[in-house]
C-alpha cells in the first residue's frame, strides 16, 4: 500500500460512523441543554456581535467574530460541498445545512469554554481546548495528557497540514480560469500569507474585519445572479435535493445513507464545529461573561450555512455536478451544464471547478474568474486563522519558558507555514484532502469527547448568563466562585469591581 492509499484508509477509519454519531449526538445534547438557544437567539447574537470593544489584553467581539468566521468559511464551503455531492448526491447539501445548524451548539460550547478557562500571557488573553482539557476535566492527570496531545495537533497539524485543501483549491481555480501554474499561485499566496501572520493576532483580527464581510457579500451577489438566470430550474432543483435527502427521488432516491453521512461529514468539516479550531480566537476577546463570546461565535455558523448553500445551489441549478455510483466506479449522473463535467468525471475530480463552471453559465469566463478570487479570499483568510491556532498551541506547550524564547519559536511557524503552503499547491488533490481530514478527525475525537464531559459546566454558565438577562442585568458578568467553577481565577480579576459591589449588597 502506497502512502496516499494509507492516508485515505486512515481518513475513512477516523470519519466512520462512530465519529459522525458522536458529533451529531453531542450537538443535539447541547441543543437540548441550551433549549436550542444556539438557533433561537439570533437577535441577541447580532446585538452582542455589534457591541463591545477591545482592550490592551483582548480584541473586540466583532474582530473575534470575523476571525472565527475566517475559520469557518473556507474551501470546504465550495470544494467540500462538491465532494459531498459527488459521493452523497444532491441530498447531501440538505444534510450539510442541517448539520451546520445543529453543530452551532458545539460551536457555542467550545468557544465559551475557551473564554472560561483563558489565561493572560505575554500581554494578551490566550486559551483553547488544551486549557479546558487541563483545567476543566475532573481527572487532572488525564486532562494534562489530552491537553498536550491536542496542543501538538494545533501547533504542528493545523498550520502545516490542514492548509493543503486551501492551497490546492486556489491552485486549481487559478489554473482553470487564468492558466496560472499551481506553483506560481501557491508561491504568491504564501508570500501574502506571511505578510499578515507576521503581525500576530491584532493584525490578523484587523485584516479579518475587512476580508470576511467583503468575500461573503460578494459570493452572495454572484449566487443571486446565477439563481436569477436559472429561475425556472429552482423548483425542480429544490425538489431534487429534498428527494435525494429523503429517498424519494427517481434517480438519487437510493442514496439516503450516503447523503446523510457525506452531508454530516462535510458539514462538520465545513463549519469546523467540534474541531477545537476557534476557541483560541474566542479566548482572545475582551468580554464580561464567557457566554457572550460563545453566542457571538456560534452566530458565525450562519455565515457558513449561507456560503455552503450558495455553492451547492449554484452547481445543482446549472447541472454542473456529477454523482458517483455506490460501486465507486460508474457515474449515476454527469452534468450537462458544462463540458468540463465529463472531464471532471474522467479523472474522478470534484472541487471548485464545478462552481466556476456554474458561474460561467451566467457570465462566461468572468464568472469563473470571480469564483477563483472568492475562493482565494476564503482560503487565504482561513489559513491566517489556522496560523493563530498554531501560535496559541505553541504558547501553551512552551508556557513555562521565557517570552523571548517563545517568540522565537513562534517565528518558526510564521516561516515554515508559507513554505508548506507552496508544497501543498502542487500535490494530488485527493491526498491533500485526506491529510487535512485525518488531522481534523483526530482533533474532533479529542475535542468532542472532552465536550461530552464538560456539558454541565457549559450549561451552568449559559443558564447564569440567561438568568442575569432575565433579571434585567444590561451586561451580565461572570463570577466563577459563585457558580462553583474552579481553575478560572482570571475572571475574579476581570470582574473584580462588580463582584466586590455584589458582595457589599
Amino acid at each position: 500500500m502506497d502512502i496516499a492509499s494509507l492516508i485515505m484508509t486512515i481518513d475513512n477509519a477516523l470519519w466512520a460512523t462512530p465519529l459522525i454519531a458522536l458529533v451529531f449526538l453531542t450537538s443535539l445534547a447541547y441543543c437540548a441543554a441550551m433549549k436550542f438557544g444556539n438557533v433561537t437567539k439570533a437577535k441577541l447574537q447580532w446585538k452582542l456581535l455589534t457591541s463591545g470593544e477591545g482592550s490592551d489584553h483582548g480584541i473586540s467581539p466583532f474582530e473575534t467574530f470575523c476571525s472565527v468566521a475566517a475559520y469557518r468559511v473556507a474551501v470546504g464551503n465550495i470544494g467540500g460541498v462538491m465532494v459531498a455531492i459527488m459521493y452523497g448526491g444532491p441530498g447531501s447539501v440538505f444534510w450539510m445545512l442541517v448539520t451546520a445548524l445543529v453543530t452551532s451548539a458545539i460551536a457555542y460550547a467550545e468557544n465559551s469554554l475557551g473564554q472560561i478557562y483563558k489565561v493572560r500571557q505575554d500581554g494578551q488573553y490566550r486559551g483553547g481546548p488544551y486549557n479546558y482539557m487541563e483545567n476543566g476535566l475532573p481527572w487532572k492527570g488525564l486532562g494534562r495528557v489530552l491537553a498536550v496531545i491536542f496542543a501538538l495537533f494545533a501547533t504542528i497539524g493545523v498550520p502545516f497540514l490542514v492548509t493543503g485543501p486551501s492551497a490546492k483549491n486556489i491552485a486549481m481555480a487559478f489554473q482553470n480560469s487564468f492558466g496560472v501554474a499551481p506553483i506560481i499561485s501557491g508561491a504568491v499566496v504564501a508570500v501574502l500569507l506571511f505578510l499578515v501572520i507576521s503581525g500576530g493576532v491584532r493584525r490578523i483580527a484587523k485584516f479579518s474585519t475587512i476580508i470576511v464581510p467583503f468575500m461573503t457579500i460578494g459570493y452572495l451577489i454572484i449566487t443571486v445572479a446565477v439563481l436569477v438566470f436559472n429561475a425556472k430550474a429552482i423548483p425542480s432543483t429544490i425538489a431534487m435535493m429534498l428527494g435525494s435527502a429523503f429517498n424519494t427521488h427517481a434517480v438519487f432516491g437510493g442514496m439516503l445513507g450516503g447523503a446523510f453521512s457525506y452531508g454530516v461529514k462535510r458539514g462538520v468539516n465545513s463549519s469546523g464545529s467540534g474541531f477545537g479550531e476557534t476557541p483560541p480566537s474566542a479566548a482572545a476577546a475582551e468580554c464580561a461573561h464567557p457566554a457572550t463570546q460563545g453566542l457571538v461565535n456560534a452566530f458565525s455558523v450562519y455565515i457558513d450555512v449561507a456560503v455552503c448553500f450558495c455553492s451547492g445551489i449554484m452547481a445543482l441549478v446549472t447541472d454542473c455536478f456529477n454523482v458517483l455510483g455506490s460501486d465507486g466506479a460508474n457515474y449515476m449522473h454527469i452534468g450537462a451544464g458544462s463540458a468540463q463535467m465529463a472531464e471532471q468525471a474522467a479523472t474522478n475530480t470534484a472541487g471548485v471547478v464545478w462552481v466556476q463552471e456554474a458561474a460561467n453559465t451566467v457570465i462566461p469566463t468572468v464568472g469563473g474568474a470571480f469564483i477563483a478570487i472568492a475562493l482565494t479570499c476564503f482560503a487565504y483568510s482561513t489559513c491566517i486563522a489556522y496560523y493563530y491556532e498554531g501560535e496559541s498551541g505553541l504558547a501553551y506547550l512552551f508556557r513555562n519558558i521565557s517570552q523571548e524564547a517563545r517568540n522565537k519559536l513562534i517565528w518558526v511557524i510564521r516561516i515554515v507555514m508559507p513554505l508548506m503552503f507552496v508544497l501543498w499547491s502542487v500535490l494530488d488533490a485527493g491526498t491533500v484532502w485526506a491529510v487535512s481530514e485525518v488531522m481534523f478527525g483526530l482533533m474532533a475525537w479529542f475535542n468532542v469527547g472532552t465536550l461530552v464531559f464538560l456539558l454541565p459546566t457549559v450549561k451552568k454558565v449559559y443558564d447564569d448568563y440567561m438568568d442575569q438577562r432575565k433579571a434585567g442585568v444590561k451586561e451580565p458578568y461572570f463570577n466563577p466562585e459563585k457558580l462553583g467553577i474552579k481553575n478560572c481565577d482570571i475572571w475574579m480579576e476581570i470582574n473584580a469591581g462588580r463582584i466586590k459591589e455584589d458582595q457589599k449588597v
